[in-house]
């Protein structure tokens, strides 16, 4: 059973990336992607008529599934059917979040009702629906598979089926879902399952149902590859060989069940193994189409594992299709295209699909290394197709997603193409490198995105022709800023989940670098490597990198410890006081020990096989120890047949009756382990929105107590104001109070004034009646003037 778990740590760092891409529009990085915590998702967008409407949708469901198994009335299985068709018709995928509550209940409720329901329910087949709706979601799906086991309770809806398009519907759904599953006991489904899975083949390939027979064989291929119990589990309780013979017209499907069987069953034909390469690149462009992650991964993954399987390697070594399978998936990517418009969940799958591509081309660039198998030379080149490889890695260094495989790739076509093209290109344009350099600087760049970026500029700086553009690119200042966290942090103690491996592999990197620097320009760097190799912060990053990192890493490690100034003592320090945690804890250890299960599976498989046959040798040893003694003591006449027989069936129905025992209990116990596992979940999901309330009261909590100081500090100004003003009051207080007496004593004299104004005006009106009796008696006489001139003249004279 494997469960996965958020830690507290990484639901707040998500949340605080959700809650700024939320208070600002989600920017796009310069390929055109979008980060993925700004994906739209269940409670994340409030305001969102979309997500409110799919969120009452899935609680309806939970509560319709509620009531059907309260109930189990003929309404409330029309009203399931109903409400399961809606959220698989009209709920986005993306929306399906399952570390939300929400989510988490509709997946336990989904559970629940699917065990109850009969086969012949179409709510059964909405349901059915529904799950297919859900596992396009890559992080639901990994959810359903992993967390909420689904893969059981479809093996037994599976065994209850009739119907070859029902069976075919649940065929496809578990194609889909087991992709890549891991399974590391002997489940009791797996019986059910694997006995259906056979049954199907041999059935189809009587009535030559073929569409049939391969769904079921790709079942049968997903589950067991990379999982050694399957594996044995299926080797016990079918006739291999009889299998191999049913399956021969099956093409691909076939070559890959028998490379996985290839040390216990005949090993496929160079023709065939040809043919199956070729068919499964054809099979990755059909991918890259539908951008359909799940099966590319599986796909590219069996590819890159070729060395555990010693035929297809082989055949891998040998093959001369690679450069014209790689330019027509090269042409398929340029056909398909990633469009900036596309929604955010497509955008990560194109984006994850990339990345497979790459690590795939980088296997192939590996495989063109490589001595042939008949030491022969290696005929694998990509050559052509390099510069085309180049243009496209350029636009994808930056990639949250696909980022780390394009810097990864693109090392690799500088370190194991022979030809100097690359380095010559990114001398002649320095921009690859400004860019680099600026990805690996940005805080919210992964360590994992910086290590790879470290080891392509050491790559770079090992090339005669970028030499000299890497010393001059790169500064002092540029390893302080990678190594400023290690060093302030100054503890020396540090508990093993202080840094990430991503982390130690990050300082183990650019560690390297800087010694490669100081091998070039000693004066500049010397002292500065002598400086950090003091600090045991660094001398424990050292420790931790030999213990717990990967052969790469140990590597590095061990071209750092040839500096003249290494501290091999204190470095030996460290890695003594971290190894009993190394092998208490398994830190780092649990993919090379899965590799070495895979390499050594046949010899477990060949061991196993002995042990099961040991079984009937024993009962067969007492059986003739019993005769023998007998015989010794002439007693053979006490010994009839009857009571071997006897025996036998005793020692038959004690057995079987131990193995019903066994299996009823690991039936019981793997219900309670789903049960378990989906109470785990639920609980996580409550405790996530919890912590979410909680991060909210304290980010709100912190900006109230912002408030309270900005508002604390405006008091504090205002009763110095007040303070000040009423200083400047007291101090104006006599004047004002002279003013007081003046303005009283102007007063007065305004009244006095004011009288005056009044006597002067009534004088003012008395003389100007005056002055117009005087102009009227002057116009009088005028006029009489001008009437009687000559009288006037006359007398006058």
């Amino acid at each position: 059973c494997v469960s996965i778990c958020i830690s507290p740590l990484d639901f707040l760092n998500k949340y605080v990336k959700s809650t700024k891409e939320h208070s600002m529009a989600p920017t796009k990085q310069s390929n055109g992607s979008l980060t993925v915590a700004a994906l739209s998702t269940l409670g994340e967008s409030a305001n969102d008529s979309a997500a409110q409407q799919a969120l009452s949708y899935v609680r309806d469901f939970c509560m319709h599934a509620t009531n059907y198994r309260n109930q189990q009335t003929i309404e409330s299985l029309a009203l399931l059917n109903r409400s399961a068709s809606l959220l698989s018709t009209t709920v986005q995928p993306q929306l399906f979040n399952p570390a939300q509550l929400e989510t988490s209940k509709l997946f336990i409720d989904l559970h629940a009702v699917m065990g109850n329901l009969t086969a012949d329910s179409d709510a059964l087949w909405a349901c059915v629906s529904l799950l297919q709706h859900l596992g396009r979601n890559l992080s639901a799906r990994r959810a359903l598979v992993q967390d909420f086991r689904f893969v059981p309770l479809l093996a037994f809806v599976l065994k209850r089926t009739h119907g070859q398009e029902k069976i075919q519907k649940l065929l496809t759904l578990l194609q889909d879902l087991t992709y890549g599953i891991q399974i590391s006991w002997e489940e009791p489904y797996l019986i059910v399952l694997l006995e259906q899975l056979v049954n199907i083949i041999y059935q189809a390939a009587e009535e030559s149902e073929d569409n049939l027979a391969q769904l079921a064989l790709s079942v049968l291929i997903n589950l067991c590859y990379k999982n050694f119990v399957v594996m044995f589990l299926f080797l016990r309780s079918v006739n291999i060989s009889n299998f191999t013979k049913r399956i021969q017209s099956y093409g691909m499907l076939a070559s890959k069940i028998l490379i996985i069987l290839s040390e216990d069953t005949h090993t496929p034909n160079q023709k065939d193994l040809d043919l199956f390469i070729r068919s499964t690149f054809a099979t990755v462009e059909e991918c890259v189409k539908s951008w359909n992650v799940p099966y590319l991964q599986h796909i590219i993954e069996f590819l890159l594992d070729s060395k555990s399987h010693t035929c297809l390697h082989r055949s891998m070594l040998s093959y001369t299709h690679y450069c014209e399978d790689v330019e027509r998936l090269l042409n398929q990517l340029e056909a398909s295209g990633v469009n900036e418009e596309t929604e955010e969940q497509i955008t990560k799958q194109q984006h994850t699909c990339l990345s497979l591509i790459f690590r795939l081309i980088r296997y192939i660039l590996q495989l063109s290394t490589m001595p042939s198998a008949d030491d022969k030379e290696n005929v694998i080149s990509l050559d052509s197709n390099v510069p085309r490889i180049f243009e496209l890695l350029g636009k994808w260094l930056e990639s949250e997603v696909c980022g780390v495989d394009a810097v990864d790739l693109l090392n690799g076509l500088i370190t194991l193409v022979p030809k100097e093209s690359i380095p010559a290109r990114i001398a002649r344009d320095p921009s690859y490198i400004v860019q680099l350099i600026g990805i690996s600087e940005k805080p919210e760049t992964s360590a994992r995105h910086i290590s790879v970026i470290l080891q392509l500029l050491s790559s770079l700086l090992h090339q005669s022709k970028t030499e000299k553009l890497i010393l001059s690119r790169i500064t002092e200042s540029y390893f302080d800023k990678i190594f400023a966290p290690l060093i302030s942090s100054g503890r020396i103690d540090m508990p093993l989940n202080a840094i990430t491996p991503e982390e130690i592999e990050k300082y183990t990197y650019c560690l390297l670098l800087l010694i490669n620097f100081a091998g070039i320009a000693k004066k500049a760097y010397f002292e500065k490597c002598c400086t950090l190799l003091q600090f045991p912060t660094i001398q424990n990053a050292l420790a931790r990198a030999m213990v717990g990192g990967s052969e790469s890493v140990c590597s590095a490690v061990f071209q750092i410890s040839q500096f003249e100034r290494f501290p091999q003592a204190q470095v030996a320090n460290h890695i003594s006081k971290l190894t009993p945690y190394k092998i208490s804890a398994g830190v780092g250890s649990s993919s090379q020990v899965d590799n070495d299960q895979w390499q050594k599976l046949n010899i477990i498989m060949k061991s196993h096989k002995t042990f099961v046959g040991k079984e009937m040798e024993e009962r067969l040893n007492a059986l003739i120890e019993l005769i023998s003694n007998a015989h010794r003591n002439n007693q053979l006449q006490n010994v009839a047949m009857s009571q071997i027989i006897e025996l036998f069936n005793y020692k038959s129905e004690i057995f079987s009756c131990s193995e019903n025992c066994m299996q009823r209990r690991l039936e019981i116990a793997s219900e309670e382990i789903t049960n378990l596992t989906q109470r785990i979940n639920l609980q996580n999901a409550e405790l996530q929105k919890y912590e979410m309330m909680n991060f909210e009261l304290h980010v709100n909590q912190e900006g109230l107590q912002t408030q309270c100081q900005d508002l604390r500090q405006q008091k504090d100004n205002l009763k110095h104001n007040l303070a000040s003003l009423m200083k400047k009051l007291s101090e104006q207080s006599e004047s004002l109070q002279i003013s007081e007496k003046r303005l009283a004593v102007k007063v007065s004299e305004v009244i006095v004034l004011q009288k005056e104004n009044g006597e002067l005006k009534e004088e003012l009106i008395i003389k100007t009646k005056e002055l117009e009796k005087m102009q009227a008696n002057s116009r009088e006489n005028v006029t009489i003037f001008f009437l009687f001139p000559f009288c006037s003249f006359r007398l006058i004279s």
